[in-house]
């Protein structure tokens, strides 16, 4: 009767530490923003444009595509020619630029 009594002790307490790790280091409920913006020279016009708030972890549309893109964020920048940010297109690094060529990326994803 003791043993099972000890061994209920050590599971309740082993779900409270697990609770307690969990309360402390928590689950992301939103994305975190890149600080900075993101310039780029759009490819149908060829006036530069920002993209501001950029949320990590978020396809964005980049109207007009781009032609050229300086990343002025703390975060690397993934460049993509589709929708679902799924067909790679280019990187800019933090605090980076690149050229780009036709087909223009039309959407980025931070982080």
């Amino acid at each position: 009767m003791y043993a099972l009594r000890l061994r209920r002790s050590v599971r309740i307490a082993a779900i409270a530490g697990a609770a307690a790790l969990m309360a402390v280091t928590g689950v992301p409920t939103s994305a975190q923003a890149a600080q900075g913006d993101f310039y780029y020279t759009r490819a149908d016009t060829g006036a530069e444009a920002v993209l501001g708030s950029t949320p990590n972890g978020v396809c964005l549309s980049i109207p007009g595509g781009a032609g050229q893109a300086s990343n002025n964020t703390d975060t690397d920048a993934n460049l993509y020619t589709n929708s679902s940010c799924t067909t790679f297109s280019g990187f800019v690094g933090s605090r980076q630029s690149a050229d780009f060529s036709s087909p223009f990326p039309r959407y980025v994803k931070f982080g």
